[in-house]
């Protein structure tokens, strides 16, 4: 059955006729105007030069041979290209050509049709494709470039590519430049870098070599030459020139004495081609061929590359020509080069020269000075993407009151022309240090985690995040927050906003359970933990002013770890593009209150009694102390006689009080479940100012109950049926042990309790010595 709704552009030339075709892009074209929609913008804001569709010059039709007006080509969408050539075309000729090889060898030839044909998907590559249509006829080659440019859906190209691209070039200055894409970008003027970079010289010397030729073949047409004197030393019987009258008179002297073997000295002038401007020319002559066979054998070597052979017989084609041009006879004539004397008018205004000189200016000076007009292989937009995300992450982290420490790496590896980065673990990595708190944080860019890792591996496959915070604190623990960028969104998550794609949530969950650490024990096995407190995903979703609205993930954030955050730049110096992103690592991470005040330290143990970082499986319990006690009073107001009694002969079987109490000590939930001790502190009589606690209970279990549902029996007091409110009940497993000796605390009938382990009560006999080391989750600022 037919496809009704395909999109077709189609071009006639008087050699061939140009048709494309694709399904329908009301899909991709509703995601545009809703990515642009979102920022108060339309499809009429989109640059002219985006939407443009050439062949030769001349713009394409549509199907209906109305005129190009939206958008056409998307990325990651199927293409079929189909070139039908007429007749008089030489059968067999015809070929397209590109950079990169996918879409050079992509183009099949039908020969029984004289048909070249083609399904294309760009992927993530964005910007201007151009490629040319080779043939001959009658013998005699033609070429004509096809120019379009690819667009994103997920982001205002023009906009928000431009400010990604100029914080990564502030950090890693070459790392986005490829030899081949599928696609360029226009990378107009930038800072000149220290640093030889062969890809820069490689665009221009694509931009520039049809110049540059034209006016080397004007140089060696017509050689600059200047008249020189030469002075020689000849005798008598040698000399053939017309002397002056002097030079008569000396030789008379010479023949008259009998002097005939006597050299004469004769100066005369002639034309002479080793001028300072010839020997410019020869040095750029020997320094393009120098180039061009570097590059060459750079891409030749690379098993990998993605270099096309068309464009390989290209460069090999300039290197021929250059070959040819340093070759002619008259460099036999003309030194080396040491630099022009002053200003030359004859690279100025010369024939050829001219070109040559101000060819070689850019050529040398990259693209410094080329206004806009050179262009680069640039990677994928998912990795450049990636990177910033990484690069966003650097600048929150900063924010919070870290210092950058250490970069383990000053410059990023170079293979076969491209900057990459190192693929070790926590390689790539920045080291942060907040003198506040002493906590340690290393941000790194895909670091791998494999079976042969030793603190940190995996054991079936490796794993390789795009980013990864490993924070370390004061005493030595550590653990992980893992990000990783998806440039994709998928709309049917959410019915109002942006979503992340679902299998990218699924493989944070694949993270947290395959990264597994290893803490080295004396004459054990080591202990194995999972050292990911939580992996999220960021995705290019717009969510205009993130200080206002919630986002969607966070329920899953809070509850299990797992979640996305929204990432797109954002205009000027605002930063509410990434609001959600900056309250999550301040929560998690702390951060500056004001200007030069911190914010109180936290404890080493706020880090670990989240939800999130707690969840054990079924019928196992996260226990961060062992032997957890609690000393705590009990209340003797308004309780019976027969309850007092049991609390000063050991022989309570529960004990309960308010979860607002323990909230006022901003004390975690998860901490009281972690209770297994009770030490509870009673007056032998009413007029005493010290409680006493002889007897330690052992905690079977910890509930959260209303205080209607606890029966008087327990409390000592009788119930109110109407009272909801929460109530910690905790319930004992058997007698309690009797202490050796008593534990003291001052009576007071404000409620307050301090934790520490049950190994510490040999240390300590009274409520003042529970202190320092021997109290526990004494630095917890936050109100659960």
């Amino acid at each position: 059955m037919a496809n009704t709704g395909t999109e077709t552009l189609q071009y006639q030339h008087e050699d061939f006729g140009l048709y494309i075709s694709c399904d329908s892009l009301e899909s991709s074209r509703k995601k545009l105007l809703n990515t642009y929609s979102q920022r108060g913008l339309s499809f009429s804001d989109i640059p002219l030069n985006e939407l443009k569709v050439e062949v030769g010059g001349c713009s394409l039709l549509t199907d209906s041979e109305g005129p190009f007006s939206v958008p056409f080509f998307f990325e990651n969408r199927q293409y079929w290209f189909e070139i039908e050539f007429e007749n008089h075309v030489d059968s067999g000729s015809a070929t397209v050509n590109h950079k990169h090889k996918l879409l050079d060898q992509s183009f099949t030839l039908n020969p029984r049709r004289n048909v070249l044909q083609a399904m294309i998907n760009f992927g993530n590559d964005v910007g201007k494709c151009e490629f040319s249509i080779s043939y001959t006829v009658d013998g005699v080659k033609k070429s004509l470039p096809v120019i379009f440019n690819v667009l994103a859906t997920k982001m205002v190209q023009h906009q928000d590519l431009a400010q990604m691209n100029q914080k990564i070039d502030s950090t890693y200055p070459l790392w986005r430049y490829s030899i081949s894409g599928k696609t360029t970008q226009y990378q107009g003027k930038s800072r000149r870098h220290s640093e030889k970079f062969e890809l820069f010289w490689l665009a221009q010397i694509e931009r520039l070599f049809d110049d540059l030729e034209q006016g080397l073949k004007r140089v060696l047409l017509a050689p600059h030459n200047r008249l020189q004197s030469f002075t020689v030393h000849q005798k008598l019987d040698r000399i053939n020139k017309k002397l002056n009258s002097k030079q008569q008179e000396h030789a008379r002297e010479l023949v008259k004495s009998k002097r005939l073997n006597t050299r004469m000295q004769l100066t005369h002038q002639r034309l002479n081609v080793d001028t300072p401007e010839n020997r410019f020319i020869k040095m750029v002559l020997q320094v393009t061929k120098k180039n061009l066979s570097k590059i060459i054998k750079g891409i030749a070597t690379d098993k990998g590359s993605s270099v096309s052979t068309s464009f390989m017989e290209l460069l090999s084609l300039w290197q021929g020509k250059i070959a040819r041009f340093s070759q002619h006879q008259l460099w036999q004539e003309v030194g080396s080069y040491d630099g022009v004397y002053g200003e030359s008018k004859v690279l100025q205004q010369g024939t050829g020269y001219p070109k040559v000189y101000k060819n070689w200016q850019q050529l040398k000076y990259y693209l410094n000075g080329t206004k806009g007009d050179a262009q680069l292989s640039i990677k994928s937009i998912a990795d450049i993407y990636e990177v910033w995300c990484f690069l966003e992450v650097k600048s929150i982290i900063e924010s919070l009151g870290f210092e950058e420490q250490k970069k383990s790496i000053s410059t990023l590896k170079k293979v076969q022309f491209e900057k990459q980065f190192p693929k070790d673990e926590m390689a790539a990595a920045f080291v942060f240090v907040r003198s506040s708190d002493g906590v340690v944080i290393e941000l790194a860019h895909e670091p791998s985690f494999t079976p042969k890792g030793k603190t940190n591996r995996t054991w079936l496959a490796n794993q390789r995040p795009d980013i990864v915070l490993r924070v370390t604190l004061t005493n030595q623990e550590s653990f992980l927050i893992l990000f990783d960028a998806k440039y994709r969104i998928d709309t049917s998550q959410f019915k109002e906003h942006d979503g992340v794609p679902e299998d990218a949530l699924n493989q944070m969950h694949r993270y947290r359970d395959a990264i597994i650490h290893q803490q080295e024990l004396q004459h054990e096995r080591p202990f194995k933990s999972r050292p990911v407190m939580g992996a999220f995903a960021f995705y290019p979703g717009f969510f205009n002013k993130q200080e206002i609205g919630g986002n969607p993930y966070d329920e899953a954030i809070n509850e299990i770890g797992i979640g996305a955050f929204a990432l797109l730049p954002s205009e000027g110096a605002s930063h509410g593009h990434n609001v959600w992103l900056r309250h999550y690592l301040q929560k998690k991470l702390g951060h500056i209150k004001a200007q030069t005040t911190y914010a109180k330290p936290k404890g080493n143990d706020y880090y670990f009694v989240e939800d999130a970082s707690r969840i054990s499986p079924y019928g196992m319990r996260s226990v961060r102390h062992h032997g957890l006690t609690m000393i705590a009073p009990v209340n003797e107001i308004d309780r019976s006689s027969d309850y007092l009694k049991k609390a000063r002969t050991g022989t309570l079987t529960h004990y309960h009080t308010k979860l607002m109490a323990t909230n006022r000590q901003n004390i975690h939930r998860n901490i009281i479940r972690e209770i297994r001790y009770l030490l509870l502190t009673v007056r032998d009589e009413m007029s005493d100012d010290f409680q006493y606690g002889k007897y330690l209970y052992r905690v079977e279990s910890v509930k959260l109950v209303p205080r209607k549902d606890i029966p008087s029996s327990i409390t000592g007091k009788e119930e109110d049926s109407s009272d909801t409110s929460s109530f910690w009940l905790f319930t004992f497993s058997s007698s309690p042990v009797l202490l050796s000796q008593a534990f003291r605390k001052p009576y007071a009938e404000h409620f307050q309790f301090k934790l520490t382990k049950v190994q510490y009560l040999d240390q300590i006999s009274q409520w003042e010595g529970v202190t320092g080391s021997l109290q526990l989750y004494t630095e917890l600022d936050e109100n659960w």
